[in-house]
């Protein structure tokens, strides 16, 4: 058996940033809370909540004049106004390409511009980029677009870990749709590599895995890739699934994870494969 891991696999840019971050922050503070998972991951969750750090979903958890930790994924502008109103301490994490979407949208409704956001309504990020705008209009399918008023003028921003060949139809029918329009593709260069890596992995092996956490948003699209050349994927959250053994068959096995997995959890995997085949 030969196992080959995507070069792209584990932490992006901006995971790494705040895990480290966070790492290092609770140990010279002893306890520390952050405002949500850290990232879609328990094993990296779970590590960080047995060093000190308490994961807590809203300010209401959080006491005035205590420290607060924000992750990758960003919060809304009405965080930040709440926080500085009771001296709570934010240390910032978010991406800086997050960052970026959240500084374009604000300026783009100073222009009159009518905001338009491609991402997973749900997804933390969406969220929080949306809590920069008064007015901003969450998509995250083509059909949605017919359901759109007309609009003087139209600015398009992209969620960064979003699925690049969905966003780019997307755009492509807003563009049809009005003629006054900026779009602007703010994908993570990372994620569009990632994906990419990972179509091309697929069609050359005779298997796929895709590790990462369940709520990882940016891990089931690269699983949606890898199933549309390779039907041999699968999606597993750790070296424990079951489904790994249904694999040890194939010759070749391509690895790929998502952004938030750490590279223990991948090489578990690898470990874990290389144990079923000695057991052959």
């Amino acid at each position: 058996m030969k196992v080959i891991v995507g070069k792209t696999s584990g932490f992006c840019f901006g995971v790494k940033r705040a895990v480290d971050g966070v790492t290092q922050d609770v140990k010279r503070l002893k306890k520390l809370k952050c405002l949500g998972n850290i990232v879609h991951n328990e094993v990296v969750v779970n590590s960080l909540e047995k060093q000190g750090v308490t994961f807590v979903n809203s300010l209401e958890e959080v006491k005035d004049f205590e420290t607060l930790a924000i992750r990758a994924h960003g919060v809304a502008q009405k965080i930040y106004d709440e926080a500085k109103s009771r001296n709570i301490e934010l240390i910032d994490y978010t991406c800086p390409k997050v960052e970026l979407i959240h500084k374009k949208i604000k300026e783009a409704e100073q222009e009159g511009y009518q905001v338009i956001i491609v991402g997973k309504k749900e997804h933390p990020e969406t969220i929080g980029s949306k809590g920069f705008s008064t007015n901003a209009i969450v998509i995250e399918n083509k059909e949605e677009i017919a359901t759109l008023p007309d609009f003087e003028k139209v600015f398009v921003i992209v969620q960064t870990t979003f699925s690049t060949s969905k966003y780019l139809e997307i755009e492509q029918i807003l563009r049809a749709k009005y003629s006054n329009i900026v779009c602007l593709n703010t994908i993570c260069q990372s994620t569009k590599t990632r994906q990419e890596e990972c179509r091309e992995l697929s069609k050359k092996v005779d298997a796929m895995i895709i590790i990462g956490g369940k709520e990882s948003s940016n891990t089931k699209k690269l699983y949606d890739i890898s199933k549309a050349e390779n039907e041999n994927s699968i999606i597993i959250q750790d070296e424990n699934d079951e489904k790994i053994e249904e694999l040890s068959n194939y010759d070749i096995i391509g690895i790929m994870s998502g952004a938030s997995t750490p590279d223990i959890s991948i090489n578990k995997v690898v470990e874990k494969l290389e144990s079923l085949q000695e057991e052959k």
